[in-house]
């Protein structure tokens, strides 16, 4: 026994401590993780415009639609505006709006009505942190062809100025139902400030 304790002791004496291995890695090493910039997830149908005029845009978007009561709820971007609710209408699709002699784009919604035989317009302008219509909502019948027009247009004589574009009943005899609708244009001032 005593020669059992003397040949242990003189195998770790003279072997040592066993060599702690490295640990292999099977396959690619990890590597250092990379940043991804994730781009914010924007709602379907919102549009994004400088409509502050200090060029950092926001966007715009249709929030709710209530076909009970005829609301459109238009809302803003991480809801840093109140929000635009327009009465007698059934969905929006908006678009934005670049008039000279305005700093800021303008906020254009054409509305759905209830008679879909319509297309209603309302152009919204954003001062002092509150949205404002720049002209009263007009409307266009579709047998004027309103998607072929932009119901709202710079004058061109007159950047203070736009021409906008609106249905009319009106008599016909000529016609199988005695009416018509006529497409009309008008020239009117805005409100630049």
């Amino acid at each position: 026994m005593k020669y059992f304790v003397i040949s242990i002791s003189f195998i770790f004496v003279y072997c040592g401590t066993p060599n702690k291995k490295e640990k292999s890695v099977i396959g690619v090493e990890p590597t250092k993780k990379e940043n991804i910039a994730i781009e914010p997830v924007i709602p379907d149908g919102a549009i994004t415009a400088d409509f502050n005029g200090n060029r950092s845009p926001f966007y715009s978007y249709v929030k709710n639609i209530d076909s009970i009561k005829g609301i459109t709820t238009i809302a803003f971007e991480n809801n840093r505006y109140a929000v635009i609710k327009i009465p007698k209408s059934y969905g929006a699709v908006l678009d934005s709006l670049k008039l000279k002699g305005i700093d800021r784009d303008l906020l254009l919604a054409t509305v759905k009505l209830k008679d879909t035989n319509f297309n209603k317009y309302f152009l919204y302008k954003l001062q002092n942190n509150q949205w404002k219509q720049v002209v009263n909502g007009f409307a266009i019948h579709k047998s004027n062809r309103p998607d072929t027009l932009r119901p709202i247009i710079i004058d061109s004589k007159d950047s203070t100025k736009i021409t906008r574009y609106y249905s009319v009943f009106d008599l016909d005899k000529n016609s199988e139902s005695g009416y018509r609708w006529r497409l009309l244009q008008e020239t009117i001032s805005i409100d630049t400030h």
